[in-house]
């Protein structure tokens, strides 16, 4: 019954509202725009250190196989065996496959402007921190992706215009080659850890067919793509299913104002079980009692490791930091979310209620983000406070005590991550 109930409450509950929410980690970077909470007396802030996911991409090429979902609906549209929307699914797909080609894997406009509108909140709620005459100097690095570069090109172009004078040094890491690239990626794996990583990967693909009971039920979308819906074979219908929704949850971040709803073909209970599928891989990237990813370990805490190093460079007298950048992707954001510890991604239950806990549209949208604001008072007495915004939401830690507020000392803070 939990099972049932946790299905109905979710499907019915999130996706019946939002079936956008259903494209997880490309359900759109919803704009923010937190109230910031007032300091404590005294304390003003001077460093930032921010890591942010590229913005809303084009499917990537290895993604072009979700168009095989054409061929299979014109073979039965030729047949005479498909509905009105049936046809109307061919002709949505095809769009989606004009806009992609020759686009493959790039950053969109969307994404782009994702990036500048979170850089224009930040320095809004903290022009102290780029607007003094001591920190001029701000570092920013990106991988060697494409869309990462344009994410970060985009962010420091609306930095740029609004602080000309502010001296921004970028980097573009090698993918584990060198000390640089930790800032942005984590450690290298072996291959014994690669090995780990996949069999994880396989336990939870299997645990989403006991939540789902298999691929789930998908009944109604064949009813209303197929005539005679009862002589097409239950594998055919869940192949299109599972192909339609994952072109259309990246459409839905490609020109979401020319592609259609999330649930223009799928109830909520299918969208639910579609989510799941799709979802499970990403559990492997959470930091759990009874499973320390080998994601979290290395990429997590070896990313979490440059923040300290950096953050604690940027405290000492004389520095001239204002900022530290860093553009990634969600693969190496959410290890990182699980070593910070942030609620959800640290969930001690059983696999088959996990999702109750964690769901990723929450964590790693496009452009998802999470930044460390540090603060301290003029004269430098009393510690060196920071506070955690998740995609711009200011977060507690769990299990860690703030000093005041969301404010927490930051020897505490590095104290309690070494102790975990």
């Amino acid at each position: 019954m939990r099972l049932l109930f946790t299905i109905l409450q979710v499907a019915l509950g999130i996706f019946t509202k939002d079936p956008e929410l259903s494209a997880g980690n490309l359900c759109g970077y919803f704009p923010q725009d937190t109230i910031v909470s007032e300091a404590p007396k005294g304390y003003k802030p001077f460093y930032v250190s921010h890591i942010a996911r590229h913005g809303s991409r084009f499917l990537d090429k290895s993604s072009s196989k979700y168009f095989h979902a054409i061929d299979t609906l014109e073979f039965y549209a030729a047949k005479g065996m498909l509905t009105a929307d049936g046809l109307e699914l061919i002709e949505d797909l095809r769009c989606m496959h004009e806009m992609s080609e020759g686009h493959y894997g790039e950053l969109t406009e969307l994404g782009a402007m994702e990036h500048r509108q979170i850089c224009s909140r930040m320095v809004r709620h903290y022009p102290e921190v780029f607007s003094g005459s001591a920190r001029t100097r701000i570092e920013a690095f990106s991988t060697s992706s494409p869309r990462v570069m344009a994410s970060m090109e985009a962010f420091i172009s609306e930095l740029k215009e609004r602080y000309p004078k502010m001296q921004v040094d970028t980097f573009k890491t090698n993918w584990g080659g060198d000390i640089k690239s930790q800032e942005v990626v984590g450690y290298l794996q072996s291959d014994s850890l690669k090995a780990e990583i996949k069999k994880k990967d396989k336990e939870l693909r299997k645990i989403g067919r006991v939540i789902n009971d298999g691929d789930g039920d998908f009944h109604v979308f064949a009813e209303r793509i197929f005539l005679e819906p009862e002589t097409i074979p239950a594998s055919t219908v869940y192949f299109v299913a599972r192909y339609s929704y994952k072109a259309y949850k990246t459409g839905r971040v490609t020109y979401p104002e020319t592609m259609p709803s999330m649930g223009k073909f799928f109830t909520a209970e299918e969208l639910y079980a579609l989510w799941v599928n799709n979802s499970m891989h990403w559990l492997k990237n959470l930091n759990r009692p009874d499973y320390l990813s080998p994601l979290v370990a290395t990429r997590g805490y070896g990313i979490l490791d440059r923040i300290i190093y950096d953050a604690d460079e940027a405290i000492k007298s004389g520095s001239t930091a204002a900022a530290t950048l860093r553009f990634s992707h969600d693969t190496y954001l959410l290890p990182l979310m699980a070593a910070i510890g942030f609620e959800g991604t640290c969930p001690d239950c059983d696999d088959t209620e996990i999702l109750d806990h964690f769901q990723d549209f929450n964590f790693v949208p496009p452009a998802c983000n999470v930044q460390l604001v540090f603060y301290r008072k003029r004269n430098n007495r009393g510690p060196v406070l920071v506070k955690f915004l998740l995609n711009e939401k200011e977060t507690l830690i769990p299990g860690l005590k703030p000093k005041t507020g969301c404010y927490y000392d930051w020897k505490a803070v590095k104290k309690f991550w070494a102790s975990r």
